[in-house]
């Protein structure tokens, strides 16, 4: 019984962590959608624009830049926020599945 007991709470701790890591993932996952949505919405208005020069927030201050280049910065933003995108979809697909695994392996446990 021992054993058994143990088994459970290694499970059950396993299961939280997967959970927590579970939550995080989706936390930031959700930053990195809003965060392209800004970078679409941001890089369709410059395209809107008549002029060749926009400024530029950089943290307190904000800077004279071309309109192209700050598309092409956008452009390469969005390209970065989506690969991160990618590796947090992978990783939280992974933790479904870990979280999955360990309630079906928690409910094993219990019943023996």
């Amino acid at each position: 019984m021992a054993g058994n007991e143990s088994l459970i709470q290694e499970i059950a701790a396993g299961l939280r962590n997967s959970k927590g890591q579970l939550e995080l993932v989706t936390a930031q996952l959700a930053q990195l959608q809003r965060q392209k949505k800004l970078a679409h919405v941001t890089a369709k208005e410059l395209g809107s624009y008549p002029v060749d020069q926009v400024w530029r927030s950089c943290g307190k201050m904000f800077l004279l830049d071309s309109k192209t280049d700050y598309t092409q910065q956008l452009d390469a933003d969005a390209k970065t926020i989506e690969e991160q995108i990618k590796a947090l979809e992978v990783k939280r697909h992974y933790l479904e599945t870990t979280v999955e695994n360990s309630i079906e392996a928690l409910k094993k446990a219990v019943q023996r």
